[in-house]
């Protein structure tokens, strides 16, 4: 299953996951997210995963 949205990273840094992604993957507000940079050095991709606990 391929799910595609699209956001902007604000002044701050900060990314808003858009809706129809959270509720998808369940992510509630206060949940933990793993985030990953994966891939070659010209492929890279941010990888995130909804996470229970930080180990």
């Amino acid at each position: 299953m391929l799910m595609r949205a699209f956001a902007k990273v604000d002044a701050d840094g900060k990314l808003s996951i858009p809706n129809n992604i959270r509720l998808e993957v369940g992510l509630k507000a206060g949940q933990l997210v793993e985030l990953k940079v994966v891939g070659a050095s010209k492929k890279k991709q941010l990888l995130l995963s909804a996470r229970e606990s930080a180990r």
